[in-house]
């Protein structure tokens, strides 16, 4: 029997699912099959044990649409907590000059945060010391953090400073390499 409580449940789960759907890029809404190891991660995300997710291939290989694909999952199958997208224009327009220092807040606190296309924009001194904290909280907390990126070694963007951060997101990390040809490219 359905209580009034659980229809409540279900429809706000269904509102939170049509509001992630929205905000989920047109071309990468599409269904398909989804990596084993990706599918284990965003289960993890109901018991908590999800920590880092990194993503790493070359161009056109799935991997900003497998994100969005695992926590649409996610979210379908009642995942509630806030799930931040940042592509590397959002971190750009976040670290800039001035900082957007309530986006930073909003990512360091994040349930999840994604952060789309690493490395895929010059990472400066500056982007480095507003990377830090974000990363050092996140971990600190073990709130999961998702990023996708072309780089296999994230020292060389990151500079001087990058054992700090790659110390922390590799910290219980799953790491999954999508290899193949560009799909964009395929048609």
């Amino acid at each position: 029997m359905i209580t009034p409580l659980d229809d409540w449940q279900d429809q706000r789960r269904l509102r939170r699912l049509a509001e992630f759907q929205a905000r989920r890029p047109l071309l990468l809404r599409h269904k398909g099959p989804l990596r084993d190891e990706i599918a284990e991660w965003g289960s993890r995300l109901f018991d908590g044990t999800a920590r880092t997710m990194v993503l790493v291939g070359g161009t056109g290989t799935t991997k900003t649409w497998s994100l969005w694909e695992v926590l649409e999952r996610a979210v379908a199958a009642g995942y509630a907590d806030t799930i931040v997208f940042a592509t590397a224009a959002d971190w750009q327009e976040a670290v800039g000059p001035p900082v957007d220092r309530q986006a930073l807040r909003v990512m360091r606190r994040a349930g999840v945060l994604v952060l789309d296309d690493f490395g895929s924009t010059r990472i400066n001194e500056w982007a480095v010391d507003c990377l830090s904290p974000v990363v050092d909280e996140r971990w600190s907390w073990g709130r999961p953090t998702g990023i996708t990126s072309n780089l296999e070694d994230f020292d060389e963007a990151l500079g001087e400073r990058a054992e700090r951060i790659t110390s922390r997101l590799g910290h219980e990390a799953t790491v999954v390499v999508l290899d193949g040809a560009d799909r964009r490219a395929a048609g």
